[in-house]
């Protein structure tokens, strides 16, 4: 009785903890500030697939191109910390109720503040100009800071600071930025003495501080499977309880490996070899998007049970796109100690899967940015050709094996329950 009572205090514990955490608000702005670059990084795709395929790219090069087309990269992935900037601002504006437009262009300013400029030649003349090596992958740690910083700064500043108030004759964009000004100022000088202070030191600048302390060893960190696997289970453990997985940890996926991801991506672009294995790209197509698919037709086609069969039915075509709602919700997955084992351990077995094939050498390493959405079998041959497929459809029979046993065991229970139901009913006619 005890011990069913303290299992009961940890998982309500754990419940409290994660709703928490998925609620939790600077999470909430981070993850969504990620997902609006989601159009950069499809177009940076777009581009990379367009290059890397030999008819294309040989017939880019004889109408001369080629250097144009990759420019698109460059436009995109290769300054994509400067589009984080301004969403991450744009988010936290909206949840600060502070002007967006106001944020995102105080932080953008700070931004470039904090960002060294370099000396080049051209001509007989000098020229200062930013390179895409802080405006890239490498500086979006310091953007994400300065985002977040710089609009509560921002925010503060428009609360407490000063104002120049203007009649109400003048239109609005003129008497909003009037408003606004000294909390720019502000702002804007904060930075300054932020970058004033950082090029005292050894590490010459705010990007040279946080990318050797805090995004290098974060890499690290990442580079290990046991991290992504960690991260996997957390996802599926927060399924569990209702929350949506995917959305809760993607502040800490797309922190992590968005950056890695965005090097491989210039890294296939650019036609050198990509410098990781592991990265957001990895975790979206290799945690076996199929793995919804299989326990749809196993509803449907290894159950008896009525109702499990219908929720395969309704879930299939779902399913084949990567959808799991009608089945989380349906069997309900949500709270279902049947389905906890098969739900956390399917894919973390597939990651491993992918990885395995991936260090040895037979799959490709991955910087196309494929959409969870789609399906098999297009998605693991745009991953990596047809090594790609039959790492697919080995997950494929991993999962089915997983699920197998733990769909029968539900289906048994389901199948009682239903048994037991038509009996009342029976009872209740006679």
């Amino acid at each position: 009785m005890e011990e069913s009572i303290q299992k009961k205090g940890l998982k309500e514990k754990f419940y409290n903890w994660a709703t928490k955490f998925a609620g939790n608000r600077t999470i909430h702005i981070i993850a969504n500030g990620f997902s609006r670059l989601l159009p950069i990084t499809m177009i940076g795709t777009i581009i990379s697939l367009i290059t890397i395929v030999d008819g294309y790219t040989n017939l880019l090069k004889n109408a001369n191109l080629l250097s144009y087309v990759k420019l698109g990269d460059t436009m995109t992935n290769g300054i994509i910390s400067v589009y984080l900037v301004a969403a991450m601002s744009y988010e936290m504006a909206k949840t600060l109720k502070k002007s967006p437009i106001g944020a995102i262009l105080i932080s953008e300013v700070c931004f470039f503040v904090l960002t060294p400029m370099t000396a080049f030649k051209v001509d007989e003349s000098t020229v200062m100009a930013f390179t895409t090596n802080y405006l890239g992958a490498k500086g979006m740690f310091v953007g994400m800071i300065t985002a977040l910083l710089a609009t509560r700064l921002f925010a503060l500043f428009m609360d407490k600071g000063i104002k120049i108030k203007m009649p109400a004759e003048v239109p609005s964009a003129i008497s909003e930025s009037m408003e606004s000004i000294f909390a720019f100022a502000g702002v804007a000088l904060i930075f300054v003495i932020i970058n004033v202070l950082f090029a005292l030191t050894s590490f010459g600048s705010a990007h040279g501080f946080i990318y050797s302390i805090l995004q290098k060893p974060l890499e690290g960190a990442s580079d290990s499977i046991w991290t992504m696997l960690i991260i996997a289970c957390l996802g599926e453990l927060l399924w569990f309880f209702g929350i949506h997985g995917s959305n809760a940890t993607s502040a800490i996926t797309n922190t992590l490996y968005l950056p890695l991801s965005i090097a491989n991506a210039q890294a296939l672009t650019a036609g050198t070899s990509m410098p990781y294995i592991l990265n957001s790209y990895f975790l979206i197509m290799w945690k076996c998007p199929t793995r919804h698919f299989i326990l749809a037709a196993l509803l449907l086609w290894a159950c008896k049970s009525k109702q499990l069969k219908a929720i395969g039915k309704v879930s299939v075509i779902p399913g084949f796109f990567g959808i799991s709602e009608p089945m989380k919700y349906g069997i309900p997955m949500v709270f279902n100690p049947i389905l906890l084992i098969p739900m956390v351990v399917t894919p973390m077995i597939s990651l491993v899967i992918a990885y395995g094939a991936t260090v040895i050498g037979f799959l490709p390493r991955i910087g196309l940015n494929i959409p969870w959405y789609m399906p098999f079998p297009f998605n693991g041959i745009m991953a990596g050709g047809w090594a790609g497929l039959v790492v697919e459809l080995i997950q494929c029979a991993v999962v089915i094996a997983i699920y197998f046993p733990f769909v029968k065991l539900l289906d048994k229970q389901k199948c009682a329950e239903e048994a037991g139901k038509e009996l009342e009913e029976k009872k209740e006619l006679n």
